[in-house]
């Protein structure tokens, strides 16, 4: 049986590649370098989030959201200990 009607053509979707960098830098981030690596996360994500909104075809909105959170809570692990360390000095 052959279906009447327009055939269903997909759009080509494509990673967005800021995305995947600050997936990437969020979690050395929570390794190395926290000060400096999880505000760059940070930017990259929001930059990528932005672009995945304005751009039906860019894929990657998960890993924006996750680079996004992982950046957040390491900054936020960060300055707990920071705390900790000078509340036990």
């Amino acid at each position: 049986m052959a279906i009447k009607g327009n055939p269903v053509v997909e759009e080509a979707t494509i990673p967005c590649k800021e995305a995947g960098e600050a997936l990437i830098i969020a979690i050395i981030g929570l390794f190395c370098c926290f000060f400096i690596l999880e505000p760059i996360a940070i930017f990259k994500a929001l930059k990528a989030k932005k672009m995945i909104a304005m751009n039906p075809q860019l894929t990657g909105s998960g890993k924006a959201t996750a680079a996004l959170i992982i950046a957040i809570v390491g900054i936020i692990l960060s300055v707990l200990g920071i705390i900790a360390q000078i509340s036990h000095a």
